[in-house]
């Protein structure tokens, strides 16, 4: 996770405007909004008080691999460019960074509650997703996981598109079902 990601969802879980966070930490509000944009890379002393100022600490677990923050932001860019098929390779990739990971890495991976995709369907895919790997070692789900707002009303077809193949209900884990993104086990399979 990049430091303009973790600083901005901090901030925005804490409902704080770049103002109010800007009063509480002492750094300017222009600062803020670079660091937030990518613009400028804050040092660690700065992420510090920025994140004590939302209520927030920072917890580093050594991984090489991106958290569902990173592959949400990932996705996104993917769907504003009309690549479905790149969104679909980065959730994958996503699947199969979580199978390889255990215990308290694989938590960390998914504790920090992703910007939105722009899609409410890859959003609940994402959720699903996270419910689904962590559930596999007995984990538990952070709240965003939980969220109604990842609950699609209508069920989606993962993927679906020009040449989706439907997906009987039966093969879906129940993580997916709960909220309406249909993909079959088989697909979540680590190659």
């Amino acid at each position: 996770m990049t430091a303009n990601t973790l600083l901005r969802g901090a901030r925005i879980r804490a409902h704080l405007t770049q103002s109010a966070l800007s009063e509480r930490s002492g750094v300017a509000q222009s600062a803020l909004s670079q660091i937030e944009s990518g613009e400028r890379v804050p040092n660690w002393a700065t992420v510090e008080r920025i994140l004590r100022s939302t209520g927030s600490s920072l917890i580093a677990i050594p991984t090489r691999r991106p958290d569902v923050s990173t592959v949400s932001l990932q996705i996104g860019a993917a769907l504003a460019q009309d690549d479905t098929l790149a969104a679909v390779r980065h959730f994958i990739q996503l699947n199969d960074d979580l199978v390889a990971e255990h215990g308290s890495t694989r938590f960390a991976l998914t504790i920090s509650e992703p910007p939105t995709t722009g899609s409410k369907r890859w959003d609940a895919a994402l959720a699903a997703l996270a419910a689904y790997r962590l559930a596999d070692e007995q984990l538990p789900s952070p709240g965003w996981v939980t969220d109604p707002s990842r609950r699609l009303g209508k069920s989606w077809t993962f993927g679906s598109g020009r040449y989706a193949v439907s997906v009987p209900r039966s093969v879906v884990p129940p993580a997916f079902l709960q909220r309406g993104v249909l993909i079959d086990r088989e697909t979540l399979e680590s190659v």
